[in-house]
């Protein structure tokens, strides 16, 4: 698919696989401040700390992963650094231009996940990484699975609780939030086994509610929720860090975000 330029068009060396419909409204903007925010948040180095674990659990050697939703490529990195053959799907071309950078050796095509380019069975894994509450959910998982070779596994992350939906939500172009069984259900009726579930922000989901009842009239506390000051960044590490340590050994039944491993089936 990456190495064959003459059957599709091909912009800045990005292979585009995208039938643009209007469906879809490009948020480059955002996706710009998450490349700056992925390197430092504590959220996002505690989400890919739990996916990283998450993955070497179950990819026990080298395998084919795709990256479905590869924003700005920090994933793609990180499989490939892990010595797997990492390939990434997105609908926006400037993710995909920091996603050839931070992974020079990964394969990256502008493509849509409810529509991957992708033979029947190709891939060993595919990531989800808050990909899901942007999309036909069930249209984008059966296309996941299409493309799952036999006993494949899928890592899927989404936002949790439906009571949290805010001004955080409508600003990233959410569509919905999930509660554990809701997610467990989808996973099951488009053919997958869940074998993880695992709650992620538990810990700082008291402090999250009261941040975000507290922006929805105050526009600077919904900048210090995306840029916490460094020592305050720092401290909320070591506490998310904490709870990925208590989640391996506790059940924790609630959280922020919900992160589950799931088998083909």
């Amino acid at each position: 698919m990456c190495d064959d330029g003459e059957r599709y068009p091909v912009l800045n060396g990005i292979p585009d696989l995208v039938v643009d419909d209007g469906r879809t409204a490009l948020r480059v903007d955002r996706l710009a401040r998450l490349a700056e925010l992925e390197g430092r948040h504590f959220w996002f180095a505690g989400r890919a700390a739990l996916v990283g674990e998450l993955l070497r659990a179950t990819l026990l050697e080298p395998a084919t992963v795709l990256d479905a939703g590869c924003g700005n490529g920090r994933l793609l990195a990180a499989l490939a650094a892990d010595g797997h053959r990492a390939i990434g799907v997105d609908l926006l071309a400037d993710g995909l231009d920091r996603a050839r950078r931070w992974a020079p050796g990964a394969c990256v095509a502008r493509a849509s996940v409810d529509r991957l380019p992708f033979a029947d069975m190709a891939f060993d894994a595919v990531v989800l990484l808050d990909v899901l509450e942007h999309v036909d959910d069930r249209a984008a998982l059966a296309e996941v699975r299409r493309v799952l070779r036999r006993r494949g596994a899928l890592i899927v992350s989404v936002p949790a609780g439906p009571w949290l939906w805010s001004y955080r939500d409508e600003d990233a172009g959410h569509l919905r939030r999930y509660s554990r069984a809701g997610l467990r259900g989808l996973l099951a009726d488009e053919g997958f086994g869940v074998e993880r579930l695992r709650s992620y922000q538990a810990l700082l989901l008291p402090v999250l509610a009261v941040a975000r009842l507290l922006g929805r009239r105050s526009p600077a506390l919904r900048d210090l929720e995306e840029r916490p000051p460094p020592l305050v960044n720092g401290a909320l590490g070591r506490v998310t860090s904490a709870e990925l340590a208590l989640g391996r050994v506790l059940p924790l039944p609630w959280g922020s975000s919900i992160v589950a491993m799931a088998g083909k089936r």
